[in-house]
């Protein structure tokens, strides 16, 4: 059955056209522009960018002519997050900081307004119970400013990690940072703030900072998954999904417009919406469009747990997640776990020689797939490797995401899910 499949494949043409790989692209880049737009405030949870997104979405579903799976487009869930509508503003020693660029915030801060001196602690004062207590004395009305070594120990970071937790239920704190600055999306508040610096920012010598963080604690924040479906001509199904929600904005002048992650993933399920819109598919296929990935998988795992579909009958769950490049190719997450799945892929990927590279990994609870993979459906995800490097930061736009072989993935996709036994 191999054999026949491999040789049926070969029939096929071997490259995607120039001018069909720029129709594809471009079509892509209209999706990514909406999406990354300001309007969409970052598709998170300052001027309610989430539900903006999630109302684009349910336009674009019945454009193309996806059914609702249930009264219309919207799976309704709710969940606790952080947030910071207002300005968010850091000087050190004067000098004013630009958020984003030169600090960011823990996106579990709470407030702090004034002028703070700076305590500098490092590993020895925390991790020294005298000298800890010593510290702790001397901060009232302070901000600690700790001083951490660069290390790549996962222990390490851990324990650094729980004593900025501590801290921050005591005072401001802030921590010079070495490497680039990446946010991301909290379901809680503490009391005070942790400000991460840029290393070249803050010193041993930085006396004081001046702040301005205020956030507002949404609870119950009302979400939405937004689910359409093409109708196959079996009753088993597919599941392709792609998270939209990411990380909004820190104030209004640090937007995480989320290119990359996840704009593209969505263009490309929206993309292979439109296909299979209009030719019909051997499976039912659920296009699901997946909000609160990024505070914990919780869009996905409602989904799971509310079962719009019968997931006993799922073939594959693809999910989609970071494809705005594609230089090195692509990684496969979960491939061993279903290696029947994984070698599929390869074999029309080595008869059409679209990507450099399949890469298998092993399972991994880092996407939407994991929702899936806990309820026993047969899962894969995907993204890109390779090209630019911007992640969970302000440099993650549109005009720089290069898209490089995305034409190539998507007509790897189409080849592979109507190919699914």
């Amino acid at each position: 059955m191999r054999t026949r499949l491999f040789i049926a494949l070969l029939l096929g043409p071997f490259l995607v056209t120039a001018q069909d790989a720029d129709a594809v692209r471009a079509n892509a880049r209209k999706f990514i522009k909406n999406l990354t737009s300001p309007a969409f405030h970052g598709r998170g949870y300052v001027a309610d960018g989430d539900r903006v997104a999630s109302d684009w979405l349910a336009q674009q579903y019945a454009r193309i002519g996806l059914l609702p799976v249930k009264a219309d487009y919207f799976e309704p869930f709710q969940f606790n997050v952080n947030s910071f509508p207002d300005s968010v503003q850091v000087s050190i020693d004067g000098d004013r900081l630009d958020p984003g660029t030169e600090f960011i915030v823990d996106p579990a801060s709470g407030k702090a307004v004034g002028s703070f001196d700076l305590v500098h602690l490092t590993t020895d004062d925390l991790f020294d119970p005298a000298r800890r207590a010593m510290a702790m004395g001397v901060l009232n009305g302070k901000a600690a400013c700790l001083h951490f070594p660069a290390t790549t120990n996962a222990d390490s970071l851990a324990k650094y990690a729980a004593i900025e937790q501590d801290l921050m239920h005591f005072c401001p704190v802030v921590r010079a940072m070495n490497g680039k600055l990446t946010w991301g999306v909290a379901q809680e508040a503490l009391p005070f703030p942790l400000i991460q610096v840029k290393n070249d920012a803050l010193t041993d010598s930085s006396a004081r900072i001046d702040m301005r963080i205020q956030n507002t604690l949404i609870t119950r924040h009302e979400a939405r998954n937004v689910l359409g479906m093409v109708k196959g001509k079996s009753k088993k199904w597919i599941i392709v999904g792609a998270h939209y929600d990411h990380l909004g904005q820190m104030g209004p002048d640090a937007l995480f417009a989320g290119a990359n992650d996840n704009a593209s993933g969505v263009a490309m399920m929206l993309s292979l919406a439109e296909w299979y819109a209009k030719n019909k598919p051997k499976y039912n296929i659920l296009f699901a469009a997946f909000a609160g990935e990024e505070a914990g998988l919780v869009g996905s795992e409602w989904c799971a747990v509310d079962r719009p579909i019968d997931l006993s009958k799922v073939k594959l769950m693809l999910n989609l997640d970071i494809l705005g490049t594609g230089d090195d190719g692509i990684t496969v997450v979960n491939a061993t776990a279903h290696p029947e799945l994984f070698d599929q892929l390869v074999a029309i990927n080595t008869a059409k020689k679209y990507l450099p590279l399949v890469k298998s990994r092993g399972p991994a609870c880092n996407s939407d797939h994991c929702s899936f993979v806990k309820r026993n459906v047969p899962a894969l995800f995907i993204y890109t490797m390779g090209g630019i490097a911007a992640y969970h930061d302000v440099l993650d736009k549109e005009e720089t995401l290069p898209l490089t072989k995305f034409p190539e993935l998507y007509a790897l996709l189409k080849d592979y899910l109507s190919s699914l036994k």
